[in-house]
C-alpha cells in the first residue's frame, strides 16, 4: 500500500473543541475512502483506506505574532511518538494564520543563488559539454548543479526560479471547501494550488493529510 499526502480544506472549527475539526476532515474524506457502504459496484476506486493527519516533512510557517493561537494543529496522529513541532510551524489551522509567503520566498532566493552559480560555471566551461564533462568527474559538482544541469536548470533564469517556488506549497491532492478531490497531474497543478490556497477565506481550515491507498 502506497502513502500519499492531501491537504484537506473546511469550513472553520472551534478552537475548544478539537474533536469537531477531526469530524469535519472525516466528512470531507469520506466520499473517496475505498470502502464505502452506500456505493457497492465493483468498479468503484476510491483514494484512501486509512487516513491521519500529518504534515510531517510538509509543515505550514505559522505566521508571526500567531504563534501561540489555538486553532493551530500541531498533533500528529500518524507518527507515534510525534515529532514536536517547533513554535514556527504547524499542520495546519486557519489559512489567515499560516504564512505562505516565507517559505516559498526563500525557496526563490535559494535557487537564484544556485541558478546564478550554474550560469557563472558553465561560462567558465566552453566548447560541447565541457561543464558536464567536468561534472561528471567531480561528484561534488553533479551534487551542487545535478547530472543533468540543462534540463534542471533550464535556460531561463526566472522559469527555473518560478518552477522551484512551485514546488513549495502542494501536496499530491488537494481536497477542495466544495468537496473536490483534485490530484497532481497536469500542467498547472502547482500554480493553480498555491493560487487556491491564497485565495480561500482567511477562517478556512486547511490541514496536511496522511493516507494510505
Amino acid at each position: 500500500m502506497a502513502k500519499g499526502r492531501v491537504t484537506v480544506c473546511v469550513s472553520p472549527s472551534a478552537p475548544e473543541d478539537p474533536e469537531s475539526l477531526r469530524r469535519a476532515i472525516g466528512g470531507a474524506m469520506a466520499p473517496y475512502d475505498y470502502d464505502r457502504a452506500d456505493i457497492p459496484h465493483p468498479d468503484w476506486v476510491g483514494e484512501w483506506d486509512y487516513w491521519a493527519v500529518s504534515g510531517a516533512g510538509c509543515e505550514f510557517a505559522v505566521l508571526p505574532g500567531h504563534e501561540d493561537d489555538p486553532r493551530l494543529v500541531r498533533h500528529d496522529e500518524w507518527n507515534e511518538p510525534p515529532e514536536e513541532l517547533p513554535r514556527s510551524r504547524c499542520h495546519g489551522g486557519p489559512r489567515g494564520l499560516l504564512d505562505l509567503d516565507t517559505d516559498r520566498a526563500a525557496v526563490g532566493r535559494e535557487a537564484a543563488r544556485r541558478g546564478d552559480d550554474w550560469q557563472r560555471f558553465e561560462a567558465r566551461h566552453t566548447g560541447p559539454q565541457s561543464a558536464l564533462r567536468a561534472i561528471s568527474r567531480d561528484p561534488e559538482l553533479e551534487e551542487r548543479f545535478t547530472r543533468d544541469p540543462y534540463n534542471s536548470f533550464g535556460r531561463d533564469r526566472e522559469a527555473y526560479i518560478a518552477e522551484r517556488v512551485a514546488d513549495v506549497l502542494p501536496t499530491t491532492a488537494l481536497l477542495t471547501l466544495d468537496g473536490r478531490w483534485v490530484e497532481y497531474g497536469g500542467p498547472g497543478y502547482r500554480q493553480w494550488f498555491t493560487a487556491y490556497l491564497l485565495d480561500l477565506p482567511a477562517d478556512t481550515m486547511v490541514v496536511r493529510v496522511l493516507y494510505r491507498s
